[in-house]
């Protein structure tokens, strides 16, 4: 209780609406919202790779290991879906077709924290080695890149995935948004 007190009157006391500035109890310690952050940046950065490696595999009960069971996802295609067996069988049947034996690598562009609990994450992801596209996608160099924004929330120390939001890269604007390597 002393530890909620003193989040909730930090939070007032600040200039910072989102209460980025107090501490935050983890793991049974006080920690800064520095190192919090980069705790939390270690932890996100494990489950993007977690992410990847499950897509390279072609496995997608464990791509969709750490999604929330009311996942809210639109693909690259457009399509929308809520719920995690969806997202599964999304995934499952792209693994079985178009990205079969595909590989995947994201690249973390920017972490937005609302609260020291949630997280928007923004990827630059390219896929290589597929078979086709969905449509309305274009590969450059044989590379399939797109804007994925995931928001994250954190559950007993674990983050999970709340939004899985995927828009393919245009052809025209592609150089101006690949970070670079």
């Amino acid at each position: 209780m002393r530890v909620s007190v003193f989040i909730l009157t930090t939070v007032f006391l600040s200039n910072d609406p989102l209460g980025s500035a107090f501490a935050q109890h983890s793991m049974g310690r006080m920690m800064s919202n520095v190192e919090a952050e980069k705790e939390a940046r270690v932890a996100i950065e494990a489950l993007i790779g977690q992410e990847d490696a499950a897509w390279n595999k072609g496995d997608a009960a464990a791509f969709s290991a750490r999604v929330l069971p009311q996942v809210v996802f639109t693909n690259v295609a457009g399509s929308f879906s809520v719920g995690r067996e969806p997202f599964e069988l999304q995934h499952a049947k792209i693994f079985a077709t178009i990205y079969r034996g595909s590989i995947l690598r994201q690249s973390i562009v920017q972490l937005s924290f609302i609260r020291p609990d949630v997280v928007i994450v923004d990827t630059v992801a390219e896929v290589s080695g597929f078979h086709s596209l969905p449509p309305g996608s274009a590969a450059v160099d044989e590379v399939l890149r797109t804007r994925l924004e995931q928001v994250l929330a954190r559950n007993d120390n674990q983050w999970w995935v709340a939004s899985f939001h995927n828009v393919a890269i245009k052809l025209s604007i592609h150089a101006s948004t690949v970070p670079p390597r």
